[in-house]
């Protein structure tokens, strides 16, 4: 029964990329010993096209040196091993139900705005300096190689889960009033603890005709909606933590992270202010600010948390499980 479970792990091997959990059917569910051979992961290279065969745990070093700052603590970067490793490994059981379109032959791609982002050896050479990297790299190594094997769960289930940079100390969102849908372990929580809060501000400023014309090309609008009035944009809703999810904009609804996109913001957290023929706007945070804060992880690291206490913290009523390969 053992060896039918390991086979059957291993004929499901991979994740669909860009399919929400709730679109899916269960094909992450784990059986009570959760016993592999050691996996090989198809990673699409989206710079080169060329897809690369590696180890899990190889491929995890790339994805936690692109995806967090290398001089975060060392329990922060453990907590991101083991959120990017069930990343994975979810889309690496699903990929034989339904392999993803944009990647067919890939369980996974280097894209960081439809999957995770991973760096070479090159790329992280030029990115932390030469005298770093072997420092880095080795610190790197050392959160995936403790972490070995270790993924998050949920009722048994591989959990979806998504982390963003930083939502600029304000608390994460429960997933609904992000994606519309509810998720149990996608909900928001405080976030005090962030690391640099204050500095996770963005700020941009527009002339009224420069910024008709970018929220022109944004929305779909008819010569008929004519010269700006009083002002182009009016919120509609707010998310309970003040971010902005529905607004309209020359008279036409648009989402909130579609806004932030338009204006190329970093969050949705966003207000402005008007002063003459001037539009100033500012958001807090990076990212979508559903699950994991990465710049909250560090906080809390900093402040003697260990990983499985930030795993916790960010993933309400999960459990990390091991893999055995």
């Amino acid at each position: 029964m053992k060896k039918s479970l390991a086979a059957l792990f291993i004929l499901i091997s991979a994740f669909i990329l860009g399919i929400p959990l709730w679109a899916l059917k269960d094909f992450s569910r784990l059986p009570a010993e959760a016993e592999i051979s050691q996996p090989v992961v198809r990673v699409l290279n989206s710079k080169t096209g060329r897809i690369m065969n590696m180890s899990l745990e190889e491929y995890l070093v790339g994805v936690v040196a692109a995806e967090m700052p290398a001089n975060f603590n060392l329990e922060a970067l453990k907590a991101q091993a083991i959120a990017a490793r069930t990343y994975t490994v979810r889309r690496m059981f699903n990929y034989g139900a339904k392999p993803n379109p944009d990647h067919p032959d890939a369980e996974i791609c280097t894209e960081p705005s439809h999957c995770q982002a991973w760096c070479d050896e090159e790329e992280l050479k030029s990115k932390w300096g030469r005298l770093k990297y072997y420092f880095y790299l080795d610190k790197i190594e050392t959160a995936v190689k403790t972490t070995r094997g270790l993924v998050i769960t949920y009722n048994n289930n591989l959990i979806d889960p998504v982390y963003h940079s930083s939502c600029g100390g304000r608390g994460t969102e429960d997933s609904e009033d992000v994606w519309s849908h509810e998720i149990p372990y996608l909900r928001g929580v405080d976030c005090n603890r962030e690391y640099k809060a204050a500095e996770q501000v963005y700020a941009i400023e527009f002339d009224r005709p420069h910024l008709a014309s970018v929220l022109r090309n944004a929305v779909p609008v008819s010569a008929a909606a004519g010269p700006e009035k009083d002002f182009l944009i009016q919120p509609v809703k707010r998310s309970p933590r003040g971010r902005l999810q529905e607004l309209t904009v020359l008279g036409q609804k648009m989402t909130g992270p579609e806004f932030r996109q338009a204006l190329g913001l970093t969050s949705s957290l966003i207000t402005w202010k008007v002063t003459g023929d001037k539009v100033r706007f500012m958001s807090i945070g990076k990212g979508h600010a559903v699950g994991m804060c990465q710049y909250g992880s560090n906080g809390m690291a900093l402040e003697g948390s260990n990983y499985r206490e930030i795993i916790s913290h960010y993933y309400t009523g999960v459990r990390i499980r091991k893999l055995k390969y």
